[in-house]
């Protein structure tokens, strides 16, 4: 988990300057109480979704610490934030597919273009085989129907993130 990472500079959900990576001596911002931070990045066009997201990851990710959840309306604009040099490691992509201008599977085939290692989870109220085997087809690691069962979510993020808690 943590290999992944890089020493990046930001501030935390409490308002510290944290690295991304496991408490070390070469950065500044690694004195911190808890060790990880999980960076996620969620895009929907629906507002009451990602607010359902924060409640839910919130509860989820209060034993393991600190999450930083960044929330998108436009597959653009989160491809803007990904691609920005500046923007801390992102340990999870979760899209929707169907949205306006730019659909998740877009998204997903342009983060793969230069970001092949970002775990990418797919969501979509349409449960087809087509869409399955699109997701995993463009390298996303999961498929998610909605209405989401969060119970599920957070298996699937405990072991594609090996987290333990």
């Amino acid at each position: 988990f943590s290999s992944r990472r890089r020493h990046t500079r930001y501030i935390s959900v409490t308002g510290v300057q944290t690295c991304a990576l496991p408490i070390c001596d070469v950065c500044p911002y690694c004195a911190r109480e808890n060790p990880y931070m999980i960076h996620i990045v969620v895009v929907d066009d629906e507002a009451d979704t990602h607010l359902l997201y924060k409640l839910k990851f919130k509860k989820f990710f209060a034993s393991l610490g600190d999450l930083k959840l960044v929330s998108f309306l436009s597959a653009q604009e989160c491809l803007a934030y990904v691609k920005n040099p500046d923007t801390p490691h992102v340990d999870l992509i979760l899209s929707d597919i169907n949205m306006p201008e730019m659909d998740g599977f877009e998204l997903l085939r342009a983060v793969r273009t230069f970001n092949k290692d970002v775990l990418f989870y797919v969501v979509s109220a349409y449960e087809s085989s087509e869409f399955r085997s699109k997701a995993e087809e463009l390298g996303a690691q999961r498929f998610l129907s909605k209405p989401v069962d969060f119970n599920s979510l957070g298996e699937a993020l405990k072991a594609d993130l090996n987290l333990s808690f």
